[in-house]
């Protein structure tokens, strides 16, 4: 068992994160999400964009106060994984959000999955403890939210703009 530097609570020798607080238990070990402070902090608001995403369209996901963009045509997307790089595996997520200081913004590696079904998205939060939110509102880990055009989506507190265009 390691004692916890943080909350002094004991976790088993393999955990490298405590259980009980989030804290390293090895400070020195290779940075994990932050665990942020106040994540539910907004209001809901409805969105009446499309949810109809077909062979004629593109997602467009961008970082809400830049212009970069990350885009995906219709027959690209089974699933897509938001998050950041692991510097342990060197696996990079299908959408990397590190160049928007996602660490630091409590994204995490395999945050959450855009997936097609059918003839629209969905977004699926993977478990993050920084939670997903689609405008404004928390999403239950593992379930499926349809995603519309000109959505919002939160990751911890980066926030994402999703949209839909025609090719």
């Amino acid at each position: 068992m390691t004692s916890c530097p943080n909350c002094g609570r004991e976790n088993d020798d393999a955990e490298k994160i405590c259980v009980y607080c989030g804290a390293p238990i090895d400070p020195g070990h290779v940075s994990t999400t932050r665990a942020l402070e106040d994540t539910d902090y907004e209001e809901g608001r409805p969105q009446w964009g499309t949810a109809r995403f077909n062979s004629r369209m593109c997602l467009i996901v961008n970082e809400r106060d830049s212009r970069d963009r990350h885009v995906f045509d219709f027959d690209a997307i089974e699933e897509l994984v938001l998050g950041r790089q692991d510097p342990e595996t060197g696996q990079t997520p299908d959408i990397d959000l590190a160049v928007y200081n996602a660490a630091e913004k409590g994204v995490s590696r395999k945050h959450a999955i855009i997936s097609r079904r059918d003839t629209a998205l969905n977004i699926i939060d993977q478990g993050s403890p920084n939670g997903t939110f689609l405008n404004g509102q928390r999403l239950v880990a593992h379930q499926p939210r349809v995603l519309r055009d000109g959505d919002e989506v939160r990751l911890g507190h980066l926030v994402l703009r999703i949209s839909f265009a025609r090719l």
